[in-house]
């Protein structure tokens, strides 16, 4: 249920009785028109239209002071202990840092001075903002929360924050980081895309380039636009999301954005890999995947067991094979959501499509930052 500020309901209630106040006095003047009275009843009608012009005045100047306030009681600073940011950015043990944001201090570093120089973190105010190495602590450790640990009210109390600031820092460096995810989340080139065949050609699948399968990101709470879409096979409410990785465990392509309802083969069919594949892959190159993809020139999966048939020898001998390689794919997500654990459980209202742009680039930041 929607909350509403009593400012709000104030304001509502006084446009409403402002707006029956002038119905009731317009009907009682053309009633006055319309009949026959003394002088001394002139009187009194002019006595009691006077006064009910008055109330309405009073009544808009009410609304009109409330409107120019944008709170009713007086706002009060929030009580707050001594900052920590100097202690966890430069006492904090690496080890403790490293599970606190995700990432060792000296890729932290890193990353912070590749978004330093970011449009988002400068402005004309006159009152500067905070270092870019506080508003990333403050997000990587939301993006690295799961549950109650995740939640605003706990990290504002962590950081000695206000509730707004860490929206406000998360925003922004998410629109920052995902700036960077042509250099680090990236399709290889020619020539490394030749190197990762080799490493695949050992195993025995030449011609192999990556690893691909999809998962889900599971919402905490039902969209609120076609909510229906988003329920998916396991009871959950979630976004579909298709990832490629080497045997390194690198990703290499990350597509996401989709309805947790969707087959990871209608994600194959409408990525860029799956409408442009001449774009991605040489003659010979495929990708390696399991029995819920299609067959195609690009596309080995496992063999699938059709109903009231059974797979030969050679066919369950290749899929046992291929499973053993295509693992790296599974542990690559394992690491990707138990590194950045809100994945497991995003804490996000979507309502709109610019929820669901934010939510797509939360999970993007997310692969940029372990693949940085």
């Amino acid at each position: 249920m929607v909350r509403t500020s009593i400012r709000k309901r104030m304001i509502t209630t006084l446009q409403d009785s402002i707006e029956k106040d002038i119905i009731n006095l317009a009907v009682n003047l053309a009633l006055d028109d319309d009949s026959s009275s003394d002088e001394e009843t002139d009187d009194e009608d002019y006595d009691e239209t006077l006064e009910a012009i008055n109330d309405i005045e009073d009544k808009a100047r009410a609304l009109v002071a409330i409107q120019l306030q944008r709170y009713i009681a007086p706002r009060k600073p929030i009580a707050k202990a001594p900052p920590i940011s100097d202690f966890l950015l430069h006492t904090l043990e690496d080890k403790r840092f490293k599970r606190e944001f995700r990432m060792s201090r000296e890729h932290f570093l890193e990353l912070c001075a590749l978004v330093s120089n970011d449009e988002v973190f400068h402005n004309d105010s006159n009152h500067p903002q905070r270092p870019v190495e506080e508003q990333m602590m403050v997000t990587l450790k939301r993006l690295g929360c799961f549950g109650n640990g995740a939640s605003v009210g706990m990290l504002a109390t962590f950081f000695r924050l206000g509730e707004g600031t860490v929206e406000l820092y998360t925003n922004r460096c998410i629109m920052a980081i995902v700036a960077l995810k042509d250099r680090y989340v990236k399709w290889p080139t020619t020539e490394e895309r030749l190197e990762v065949q080799a490493e695949f050609d050992e195993v025995g699948f030449g011609g192999c380039v990556g690893v691909i399968d999809g998962t889900l990101m599971i919402l905490q709470n039902r969209p609120e636009k076609d909510g229906s879409d988003y329920y998916n096979r396991k009871g959950s409410y979630g976004i579909s999301a298709l990832l490629i990785c080497d045997l390194n465990k690198k990703i290499q392509y990350l597509y996401t954005g989709w309805p947790g309802c969707s087959h990871d083969q209608r994600l194959t069919s409408n990525c860029a890999i799956g409408q442009s594949p001449k774009d991605f892959f040489s003659n010979g190159q495929y990708l390696m995947a399991d029995s819920a993809f299609s067959p195609t020139i690009n596309m080995v999966p496992a063999f699938k067991k059709n109903r009231n048939s059974t797979l030969t020898d050679e066919q369950q001998a290749f899929n046992r094979h291929l499973s053993g390689v295509r693992v790296v794919i599974e542990n690559c997500i394992g690491l990707l959501k138990n590194r950045f654990q809100s994945l497991k459980g995003l804490r996000l209202q979507v309502s709109d499509q610019r929820d669901l742009n934010r939510i797509t680039a939360w999970i993007n930041v997310c692969s940029i930052s372990i693949s940085q």
